[in-house]
């Protein structure tokens, strides 16, 4: 009878410890404690949201170099960010020739200050198109996560810093200086999810493998995970190749910490994103939502 009693005990003890390992985010309302149904929260990203702001960058033309545009846009999603409820700044970044840019950094602080989950997107675009899909779609959708982020007032355990990093087409420059910068932020970030050439696409694709200018893998599990989130919400989602790392580069890259990375696309891509035909008007409301929704659904997991 004894032993009988002593596995009963056990069993307890175990779907304990798993309910505790599951336990969703409780949200704080008035005094009361609510659980927060994170795949319902997920869908509350708003793509027209999204859409709107992207379409406000791409007013701006081209943003290319730390010209005027650029600059103007750091100023745009700094604002943005603040206006949907979080702390945002702006960082300087020296890009050369006497020229700069910009980092915008949004932060949703966790109660664990060692421990960071990035989203990045780029701020700038090619030098001869306003580069709606690359990148000012992905600051729309991070300004909306940023809404829905802040809405739920819960305290997630790990940092969260949503980031738009300045000079990317410039290979990276305001990501690689953010690393320099940051040790160690490098050093305690558990994933970094990069947001490039997304918001006019079939499929959400992640970025198995890049290689210029020098290989980067993007973590299997990090993937995995982003896939199964997908999957939950109903969105089609692949993985594979494909050339450019983006802002995963310099965290992936360097004598700090091999970071988990991926960099999140739209793919096949219905408007080529290095095209002067990369204009607002092609912007899909479908694929920003697809999007927004998986990546607020993985932050919302990950951050703990």
């Amino acid at each position: 009878m004894k032993y009988k009693i002593v596995l009963i005990v056990a069993i307890i003890a175990i779907l304990a410890g798993g309910l505790v390992f599951y336990m969703p985010f409780k949200e704080k309302k008035e005094g009361e404690v609510k659980v927060l149904n994170v795949s319902a929260a997920a869908r509350e990203f708003n793509a027209e949201n999204a859409l709107t702001f992207s379409r406000e960058i791409c007013k701006l033309g081209p943003r290319y170099g730390g010209n005027n545009a650029e600059l103007k846009a750091a100023d745009l999603m700094e604002k943005k960010l603040e206006e949907n409820g979080i702390e945002a700044y702006k960082e300087k970044v020296d890009i050369g020739g006497g020229k700069y840019t910009y980092n915008v950094i949004g932060v949703i602080n966790g109660t664990n200050p060692n421990k960071y989950i990035i989203i990045g997107s780029h701020i700038d675009s090619p030098g001869f198109c306003e580069g709606a899909t690359d990148d000012a779609a992905a600051l729309g959708i991070q300004a909306e996560i940023a809404r829905i982020l802040s809405s739920k007032n819960f305290k997630p355990e790990k940092t969260i810093l949503i980031i738009g990093f300045g000079g990317e087409e410039l290979w990276f420059k305001g990501s690689e200086d953010f690393v320099k910068k940051h040790p160690e932020i490098v050093r305690n970030c558990e994933a970094m999810i990069d947001l490039n050439c997304v918001g006019a696409g079939e499929n959400i694709f992640l970025t198995q493998y890049s290689y210029q200018p020098r290989p980067v893998e993007g973590d299997p599990k990090l993937i995995n995970f982003t896939m199964e989130c997908a999957q939950e919400l109903g969105h089609p989602a692949t993985a594979g190749e494909t050339t450019y790392p983006s802002d995963t580069y310099p965290f992936y890259h360097n004598n700090i910490k091999k970071v988990p990375v991926c960099q999140v696309m739209s793919q096949p891509f219905e408007v080529p994103p290095w095209s002067s035909e990369n204009t607002a008007d092609k912007l899909d409301k479908e694929d920003i939502k697809k999007i927004g929704e998986t990546i607020t659904l993985v932050l919302l997991k990950l951050a703990g």
